[in-house]
């Protein structure tokens, strides 16, 4: 059977197994927990966001207004997702939660802008160039999630357990208030339902509060720049609705969640191959998969 880590990466490829202490316990450790996180793979990143910047600023030129002033809280938070991003970089892990967040993002985006739950000053639903800001955005909550896991010792799981219970069910309740004007809308009741899924679905309460919390941060950042830009415009017509940060540290949970799918998929779909191949040259078959 397969052992559910509770927090994230109970042993890191590039970082090692987890210290006992928190990582700002002296400068020292402080230095070598951040600086271990960058490696050579950290370029790779680093290009995908010029390259997808690049991209995005060709393709829509028409939405770029050179006579606006400098956008300093913009610049920052890219800056600041590049770095993250470039940290801790894992080929394997990044691209399934790159390609679910993706994807999840798209899904969002067009179930909110179809409901009118919020609106872009172009009026597509979704628009297409906002969709590779989430792959970014939940790449960067994992780096933050896994900092902020780092700052805590080993703990048991119980008090872990008493702040999901109270925060995600109070998030489900506050998050249905604001999707209110579209219950009509099959879509409203299938996104509570997914909701609903993810948070019975957990088994690892420290990994999900720490997204929870980090991608909430995050998303509070991204929200308060997007409705005060008046990019993006809830029906509520605040700036932003609190809700939608929080939504962000749900998404991250879902995200993850997701992943975790892919991954055990993967590893069945790798192990079955190679069984198939021992079962082919004449070995004797492997071991069956246990997830």
């Amino acid at each position: 059977m397969t052992q559910v880590i509770d927090d994230l990466d109970g042993l890191d490829p590039l970082l090692g197994e987890r210290d006992a202490e928190p990582f700002w316990r002296s400068w020292a450790h402080f230095s070598q927990f951040v600086w271990a996180g960058f490696t050579r793979w950290s370029f790779l990143p680093l290009a995908g966001v010029i390259v997808t910047a690049t991209s995005v600023a060709v393709g829509w030129w028409d939405l770029v207004d050179l006579n606006q002033p400098f956008d300093f809280l913009l610049a920052f938070l890219w800056l600041f997702m590049t770095l993250l991003v470039s940290w801790r970089v894992s080929p394997r892990r990044d691209l399934v939660l790159a390609f679910t967040g993706m994807w999840g993002g798209f899904l969002i985006e067009w179930w909110g802008t179809t409901t009118h739950l919020w609106t872009y000053f172009t009026n597509e639903s979704p628009p297409l160039w906002i969709l590779p800001a989430w792959p970014i955005a939940a790449l960067s909550t994992e780096r933050l999630a896994y900092m902020f896991d780092r700052a805590f010792p080993k703990s048991r799981s119980w008090p872990w357990w008493v702040v999901y219970l109270l925060a995600v069910p109070s998030f489900i309740l506050w998050m249905s208030g604001f999707m209110d004007p579209s219950w009509h809308v099959t879509s409203s009741h299938v996104v509570l339902g997914i909701m609903i899924g993810v948070a019975i679905s957990s088994r690892t309460p420290r990994r999900d509060v720490v997204l929870f919390v980090m991608g909430t941060a995050l998303g509070y950042g991204l929200e308060y720049w997007g409705t005060t830009s008046e990019c993006w415009t809830y029906h509520t017509l605040q700036t932003p609705p609190l809700v939608t940060a929080f939504a962000h540290g749900f998404a991250s949970v879902a995200f993850w969640r997701a992943t975790q799918v892919f991954h055990t998929m993967i590893d069945m779909a790798v192990g079955a191959w190679r069984s198939l191949g021992r079962s082919g040259s004449g070995r004797e078959p492997a071991a069956s998969y246990d997830p």
